[in-house]
């Protein structure tokens, strides 16, 4: 091969390369933050469930008023918050296609949930 032949194809493959490195970094999957169960009312005996989706990580949730659990499903209690306190976080690691769901943790309360 020639030196010119060589530079060419140098140059050919730097491109080819920058080519898959642009495309990867606008294809790629980020995972982000979707909201269930927010402002709505829970309790021991009622439980609020978000829509059906995609969980990459974990699901978490949060009361006004007591403390919560996590669930998915069916699942009523994948994780609760250490302690029946306001605002105190109950968090279950998960992967998978659920229906995130919250249940509080005694009178009724206010929930927030996040997946991820």
């Amino acid at each position: 091969m020639t030196r010119t032949s060589m530079q060419r194809l140098a140059l050919l493959l730097t491109a080819g390369l920058a080519t898959v490195l642009v495309a990867l970094a606008l294809t790629s999957v980020s995972a982000s933050a979707a909201n269930f169960c927010e402002n709505q009312r829970v309790s021991s005996i009622q439980s609020c469930f978000g829509t059906p989706r995609m969980i990459y990580e974990f699901e978490w949730a949060r009361a006004d008023d007591t403390g919560v659990c996590v669930g998915y499903n069916e699942v009523i209690y994948g994780a609760c918050s250490p302690h029946a306190w306001a605002n105190e976080l109950a968090i279950l690691v998960i992967s998978g296609y659920v229906t995130p769901r919250v249940i509080g943790q005694g009178r009724l309360t206010v929930a927030h949930g996040q997946t991820f």
